[in-house]
This record gives C-alpha cells, sequence and structure tokens, in this order.
C-alpha cells in the first residue's frame, strides 16, 4: 500500500459518541494522520470514542503508539475509549496489547493505567 491508502476519518452521534474508523494500513508511512484523527474525536467529542478497525489490514508500533496516545488523552478528558472490529494480525496485535478481548471483536474502555508507587 502507499501512505494515500490509509483513511481516518469520524462520526459523531447525537448522543456525543464519536466513532473513528481506520482503513488500510497504520504504519509510519501514514505519517499521523490516525494519532490527528483520534485527538480531534477527543476534543470534539465528550462521550464515549469508539474505534473501528474492521478495515486495518497492518499496524505496526507507530500506529500502536497513536492508539496509546488517543487512550491516555481520552482517559485524561475524561472520555471512555474502546476498540472494535480487529481482524487477522492487527487482532493479534491489540489482543497482546490489550486493546482488544480473546474474542478480538471489543473491548471495554480500560480502567486508568496504576502508576508505580501508588496505592
Amino acid at each position: 500500500m502507499t501512505p494515500s491508502d490509509f483513511e481516518a476519518w469520524s462520526v459523531a452521534g447525537s448522543d456525543g459518541e464519536v466513532t473513528v474508523f481506520l482503513k488500510g494500513e497504520l504504519d509510519l508511512s501514514a505519517g499521523g494522520r490516525a494519532r490527528k484523527a483520534l485527538l480531534g474525536a477527543i476534543t470534539r467529542g465528550g462521550g464515549h470514542l469508539t474505534v473501528d478497525v474492521s478495515d486495518l489490514a497492518f499496524i505496526d508500533a507507530t500506529g500502536v503508539r497513536d492508539l496509546m496516545t488517543a487512550q491516555l488523552a481520552a482517559e485524561a478528558a475524561g472520555q471512555p475509549m474502546r476498540v472494535i472490529g480487529a481482524q487477522g494480525i492487527v487482532a493479534t496485535v491489540l489482543r497482546l496489547l490489550q486493546f482488544v478481548d480473546a474474542d478480538a471483536s471489543s473491548v471495554p474502555p480500560q480502567p486508568p493505567a496504576r502508576r508505580r508507587g501508588s496505592s
């Protein structure tokens, strides 16, 4: 795929939920477009953030970083984030990183990560 084969867009629901759709290969050549779409959805949202990766064919460390950045930003904004529709290698990667559950279809919003030394 070429960099132009990656697409990211969002749709806002009337309930404040925003769904970001990622399509193609989410890698270094995507040039931060996923991160921009995800962070933009958080700032304009206010409700839940859903990331639909059902049309994502590949994800590398850059794409994982974009999802992690979005998850941290969503937590800071008090907005739950969930990832849905993972398949194939994308599901394997996201399952290992606990972005999706064992059936690879969805993961409930993650609680804030505990920091070392906190009780």
